[in-house]
């Protein structure tokens, strides 16, 4: 019964993407009004009729779509997913070729992201924060701990790490956890958070990881 009622529930959450072009130019503006209204507004302020209003699109269109507001924010928070792993995953190898420069770069380079990203911020590192929003970027960061071991696996000799992809996925929710915490704080993830997050998670690395790993050369 939990199953049932929990699949019924992601299914009225979830957005109806359009194939054609102009429901796609609508649906955008959709999530284009919906980021727009995050920069002043906290999310359970904020209707589907509000995102309608602000987006020009006519009411019965925008529940076409979503069903519900947190529909609304799942969608963009797929669009702010994608941007994300575009723009951090893109790695640079540092000077010193060691694992804890590349994950320190890695996380400094996508906490700069969110501090870019005042809406993004609120989506995922808010206390307003939907319980399907807390699943949907619990599943984003499995997907980049995969990413992760993936790169670490290209560019080190890796050594054998039980449950690997796991322990990378634990990393990401410690620092989720840290960043969480500045932006309840200070609306921002502060230089001086961005710090211990690093710190956390090169600590927990170290739990399974060699303090040196040989980087592959060419």
């Amino acid at each position: 019964m939990r199953s049932t009622s929990t699949s019924t529930k992601k299914d009225a959450n979830a957005p109806k993407r359009p194939q054609q072009g102009r429901s796609v130019a609508r649906y955008n503006a959709l999530l284009d009004a919906a980021h727009v209204l995050l920069f002043e507004q906290d999310l359970n302020a904020i209707g589907l009729y509000d995102i309608a209003e602000k987006a020009g699109v006519p009411p019965a269109s925008a529940y076409h779509f979503f069903p519900t507001p947190v529909a609304v924010f799942l969608a963009l928070a797929e669009r702010y997913h994608q941007s994300f792993r575009e723009i951090t995953l893109d790695l640079e190898i540092p000077e010193d070729r060691r694992w804890q420069t590349l994950l320190r770069q890695r996380l400094l380079g996508a906490a700069a992201v969110y501090n870019a990203n005042p809406p993004m911020q609120k989506l995922f590192l808010g206390t307003h924060a939907t319980r399907e929003l807390v699943l949907a970027e619990a599943g984003f960061n499995e997907q980049i701990a995969e990413e992760m071991e993936a790169a670490y696996d290209r560019y080190f000799h890796m050594p054998v790490i039980r449950n690997a992809q796991r322990k990378w996925h634990l990393m990401l929710t410690l620092v989720d956890a840290v960043w969480s915490l500045s932006y309840t704080k200070h609306r921002t993830i502060t230089d001086e958070y961005a710090e211990e997050s690093v710190l956390i998670a090169v600590s927990y690395c170290r739990t399974f990881l060699p303090e040196n790993i040989e980087f592959k050369e060419g």
